[in-house]
């Protein structure tokens, strides 16, 4: 008995899955699929054995993919060390420093797009393989049928496509598409784009389809759906540098030095401060400053004034405290501990 009707059933073979989690610009893409899923324009489906190759693989592929961006980045920065232009190479040097400070939140995106890629697989219409996939997988084996054509085990790939002929037959929906990368296996030999001569026969239908790339494939679906989500995310919150961060602490510990030093005043103008001659500074006490220390001072907060002009208070309780929260969460990005307001 057919299955209710769906508009188009998408099978993606696993190594599409290993791809798209390699990749953390892919994100738009899989957050696409989850959209048209909700909308009702595919129907997801998922072998079971494609479910345990991707849970298998997504820890290794997520540690390679980081492990790639770290040695490019430091190839790139030995090339310009070594060759660069003298002129320039300052700025350069200085920018790729900038690029290090972002790559752990660059490569964590990695495992965002994984997050994403599993959440699908655990929504999709899982795929057994019931004993029929079983012997027509063998009997491609038997007759050295793709994709046993290239004398290897590839039961795990006769399994898949198997599978996406099952649905064909099955007849649940309007229209049926197959992505691979995998083109050595699946694809025509003359013409990677095209299915492998032995599984023409079950392409020739218009609503039948095979792929190798999984755009192309959501587009022939809905060509506005894709664009639409790419627009969207082509705007995204760049990652503060490393200079940039360091500018505004260098912002906030003059800020709260300077309201550190008014305080300070108003306990020299009451008497709760004493100014003392340094001959007769005897040492670390709350209660005196050296006059010679203080006199620096008075000039560091006419400066600090000049180059804030309205920005150094009088503060509320609630404008001190995100003074200081400012500065306390800056330098934890950059290692410090939680709370670090030296000044």
């Amino acid at each position: 008995m057919a299955k209710e009707s769906t508009q188009h059933a998408l099978l993606i073979d696993t190594c599409v899955w290993l791809d798209l989690a390699k990749d953390p610009s892919s994100e738009p893409v899989v957050n696409t699929i989850k959209d048209m899923i909700k909308a009702g324009e595919l129907n997801l489906y998922c072998p079971s054995l494609v479910k345990e190759e991707f849970s298998r693989n997504k820890d290794r592929v997520a540690e390679v993919s980081k492990q790639r961006l770290s040695q490019e980045f430091k190839r790139i920065r030995k090339v310009v060390d070594q060759y660069g232009d003298s002129d320039d190479k300052g700025l350069v040097i200085s920018t790729l420093d900038d690029i290090h400070h972002k790559l752990p939140i660059l490569t964590d995106g990695v495992f965002t797009t994984i997050a994403i890629i599993e959440e699908l697989l655990e929504g999709a219409t899982v795929l057994e393989p019931v004993e029929a996939i079983k012997i027509k997988s063998a009997e491609r084996a038997i007759n050295k049928k793709a994709p046993f054509h290239k004398n290897k085990n590839s039961m795990a790939d006769a399994m898949i496509i198997e599978h996406f002929f099952g649905l064909i037959e099955d007849g649940g929906a309007n229209a049926f598409s197959f992505v691979t990368h995998n083109t050595k296996d699946f694809s025509s030999s003359s013409d990677n784009r095209k299915p492998h001569e032995d599984f023409k026969s079950h392409f020739t239908s218009d609503n039948v389809s095979f792929y190798i790339n999984l755009v192309d494939a959501l587009k022939s679906i809905n060509p506005e759906i894709l664009e639409d989500y790419i627009a969207e995310h082509e705007w995204v919150e760049e990652t503060r540098g490393l200079y940039e961060i360091l500018d505004q602490i260098d912002v906030m510990v003059e800020k709260v030095w300077f309201n550190r030093h008014c305080v300070r005043e108003e306990a020299i103008a009451d008497g709760r401060i004493k100014l003392v001659p340094e001959d007769q500074y005897k040492g670390y006490d709350p209660g005196t400053i050296r006059s010679d220390i203080w006199s620096g001072a008075l000039a560091a907060a006419e400066n600090v004034k000049e180059k804030y002009p309205g920005e150094v208070g009088p503060f509320t309780d609630f404008e001190w405290g995100m003074l200081n929260g400012k500065l306390s969460a800056l330098r934890w990005v950059l290692g410090d501990e939680w709370d670090m307001l030296d000044t």
